[in-house]
């Protein structure tokens, strides 16, 4: 057997025991979603300010909520493999519509973070482990840390209203403004200005990771290559 179908045959290993996963996560979900007070109609009559027990129980039936709970199951189940994920009416459009229009900006924000995280946390980690036990090593040890400990909720919030609400240098929201009706490079400029908040929140957390993991990784080698030349020497010198 050849390398490649060693590695076929372990990623189709690895795949069929998610299977079992993610059913027991959507089984989960299904459950915890159905122990909470309420249900999807009693949302739409609060957001809806009223209803009537009539028109509440219609709706009920329309949804399959008045069912026993494994017929709802079973239907839950089956929808999801046929990747029928019900309606939004808050949107009033398919859920899977809603997925797929918001998967591509999701994308390139995370894109995005991944390359700022992973090009500054090794920058930072390589520089730190150079000048070990220094000042430096000090202080990117503490800026890690900070930033691994701080929730990013906060942090978004503190960048909105230091740099948008304050200062007005970026958006507080949103992917690009609509309302200009940018075209071509002025539009890519646009939506990179609206990203650079929540392409540095996100990429906090993660460039504290990849940081200490270098500093860590380069101290470990500079520990080897001690260890290395301890051996070395005393093989010289028997």
């Amino acid at each position: 057997m050849n390398r490649s179908s060693k590695i076929l045959r372990y990623v189709g290993k690895r795949l069929l025991q998610g299977i079992p996963i993610i059913l027991a996560i959507v089984v989960m979900n299904f459950f915890l979603l159905n122990l909470a007070e309420g249900d999807a109609v009693d949302v739409l009559a609060g957001e809806a300010g009223s209803a009537t027990p009539e028109y509440m129980a219609e709706m009920r039936a329309k949804f399959g909520l008045d069912k026993p709970l494994p017929v709802q199951l079973a239907v839950y189940l089956k929808n999801v493999v046929s990747l029928d994920l019900g309606y939004s009416f808050r949107h009033d459009m398919p859920v899977t519509k809603l997925i797929v229009d918001r998967f591509w900006p999701t994308l390139l924000l995370m894109v995005s973070t991944i390359i700022l995280a992973v090009s500054f946390g090794i920058l930072l980690g390589l520089f730190a482990a150079v000048n070990l036990n220094t000042w430096k090593d000090t202080m990117i040890s503490v800026f890690a840390l900070i930033t691994y400990a701080t929730p990013l909720f906060w942090v978004g919030l503190m960048m909105i209203i230091m740099f948008s609400i304050k200062n007005d240098w970026f958006p507080t929201s949103g992917m690009e403004n609509i309302a200009a009706f940018y075209e071509g490079f002025d539009r890519v400029k646009d939506i990179a200005h609206h990203l650079v908040l929540p392409t540095i929140t996100l990429s906090l957390f993660y460039l504290a990771l990849y940081t200490r993991m270098m500093h860590g990784c380069r101290g470990l080698v500079s520990q080897l290559r001690f260890l290395t030349q301890i051996l070395t020497n005393l093989g010289s010198n028997m």
